[in-house]
């Protein structure tokens, strides 16, 4: 059993056999002691081993794991014997190579010619691997691009992609049919070379270029020097934009913080300013939600105005601050703010999310009445003044030092089979819960009062201080048997009704009348 060892070939790892391995390493020195001072001579050792890792690899796939003395023969008759460069002159025109007394040609590989290409080297790839001009190639591309609807594009991009490039110089001369040799890569090599050290010489050469590279380096200055002018500028100005906003938007904030209740009762809603606006904030919500609310506000508002001031001195002034904490904290306060003030609107709304109904309902003892006279009582514990809030149909007043909430029922009429007058109250309220929403509906205080043939109505059902704003109404239903008749008072235009007719009355034109009901409806009496 013959000796081995692991060896590395142009990035590649190999077990070789002793003998192999001695055979291998004399033709890789040799090869080292010649190209060493030759022009290139790193790159074509570096070429000439990439080539040789590649020829070992194929014979590795055969069967055996380990390098053998007669594939390292192989490997240099296929490359080339050293005598074969250095004693004898190469054929620049050898297309074959002999190996084992067979002449077998080289055979062509499709890549990318990324030396000659415009985009991805598909077209120059194919030149060299067809024999003919990549300009033709490329012509026939732009051709087909038109009538085929682009399928000439899709066609060089999967080849783009499928084709690899050639990177080695044994990948460009495998391009072009020429076998990967110690000669052809030598020679390949060499013509880079020149080829780009005539080019640099050229380009240094060239007295126009450099004139017109100082030329373009002055216009470049001037021009980087205008545009760093008018950058400046556009700060200065768009900084001095920022600070008027930020001015007079933090100087109004302010004062709609301290005098607040007086702009939002004046000019949002029409109250008065002179008006308890945070006891009507007590009937909506508990008095630390309010605080929280401001102190959110304040929060939510306050810390953008001051950060656009801020942001508008440094453009103008352009000073250096290590700004990047205080930033970073404000807006983790400004987030936490907006996010607890979401949970907080969240959590109000959740307060309308349940909602029920309870009736009850008398008749009117009046047997002998033919006419049932609808009167408005009169409350003077609840005569409004000019300082009372309304919204939503309610009103905040005041009832022997007690603060309420006063609503306007809504009116209806409707006939009845029964032979007497009755009627009915209906209740409505919102809450979280069931037992909030009964809590709600029980707080709601509403009478009414008959006498002989006179129904006297509340102007007004209340809401005590105990309870919330939870969108409370009160629906009062008058019934009235057919063939009877029913007088409407003057005042009753204070409450919400809506009254049908056969007379295509309106509804305010119907009070201080007495109407008879009918089975099509209320018919005026004449």
């Amino acid at each position: 059993m013959k000796k081995t060892f692991t060896i590395n070939v142009s990035g590649s790892i190999f077990y070789i056999e002793e003998d192999a391995f001695e055979k291998l390493q004399n033709y890789l020195q040799l090869l080292n002691s010649y190209f060493s001072c030759q022009e290139g001579g790193k790159e074509i050792v570096q070429d000439i081993e990439s080539r040789i890792a590649e020829l070992l690899q194929e014979k590795i796939s055969e069967g055996k794991q380990a390098i053998i003395s007669e594939w390292v023969d192989e490997v240099m008759l296929r490359m080339g014997k050293p005598k074969d460069f250095m004693d004898t002159e190469e054929d620049e025109n050898a297309a074959y190579v002999c190996a084992d007394d067979k002449m077998e040609k080289t055979k062509k590989r499709l890549y990318r010619d990324r030396e000659n290409r415009v985009f991805g080297g598909v077209c120059s790839g194919l030149g060299a691997y067809l024999n003919v001009d990549p300009v033709f190639i490329r012509i026939i591309f732009i051709v087909l691009a038109f009538p085929g609807v682009g399928i000439s594009a899709i066609v060089y991009l999967i080849l783009w992609i499928v084709v690899p490039e050639a990177n080695t110089t044994s990948q460009r001369l495998e391009m072009r049919g020429e076998e990967a040799t110690i000669t052809n890569i030598r020679k390949t090599i060499q013509e880079e070379v020149k080829e780009v050290k005539k080019s640099f010489s050229n380009f240094n050469q060239s007295e126009l270029f450099q004139k017109g590279k100082e030329v373009a380096n002055k216009a470049s200055q001037a021009f980087v020097q205008v545009i760093r002018g008018l950058g400046k500028a556009t700060a200065i100005a768009f900084g001095s934009l920022l600070i008027l906003i930020g001015f007079l938007g933090f100087i109004a904030f302010l004062v709609s913080v301290a005098v607040g209740n007086s702009v939002i009762q004046a000019h949002t809603v029409g109250l008065n300013p002179d008006v308890d606006f945070s006891g009507l904030l007590g009937f909506m919500v508990s008095p630390g939600i309010v605080s929280l609310s401001i102190l959110l506000f304040v929060l939510l508002i306050g810390i953008p105005l001051l950060a656009i001031l801020f942001v508008g001195t440094k453009l103008v002034f352009r000073y250096k601050t290590n700004n990047r904490l205080i930033g970073t904290g404000a807006f983790g306060i400004w987030l936490v703010a907006l996010i607890s003030m979401i949970l907080l609107t969240a959590g109000q709304f959740s307060n309308f999310s349940q909602k029920n109904t309870i009736s009850s309902g008398k008749p009117i003892n009046c047997l002998t009445c033919k006419t049932l006279y609808l009167e408005l009582g009169n409350a003077p514990e609840m005569m409004e003044s000019d300082n009372n809030i309304r919204f939503d149909d309610f009103t905040m007043i005041t009832i022997g030092g007690e603060k309420v909430l006063a609503g306007n029922p809504h009116l209806q009429i409707e006939s009845t089979d029964s032979k007497d007058f009755s009627v009915s109250i209906r209740k409505t309220a919102r809450g979280k819960n069931t037992g909030e929403v009964q809590k709600n509906l029980d707080n709601i205080l509403y009478n009414t009062a008959s006498k002989d043939s006179t129904l006297t109505l509340d102007p007004n059902f209340t809401i005590g201080n105990q309870s919330k704003w939870r969108s409370q109404e009160v629906f009062v239903t008058v019934k009235v048997p057919t063939g009877k008749m029913i007088h409407l008072s003057s005042n009753l235009d204070r409450l919400h009704f809506d009254f049908e007719n056969i007379n295509n009355m309106w509804n305010k034109e119907m009070t201080g009348k007495t109407w008879t009901m009918t089975p099509e409806g209320l018919s005026l009496k004449k």
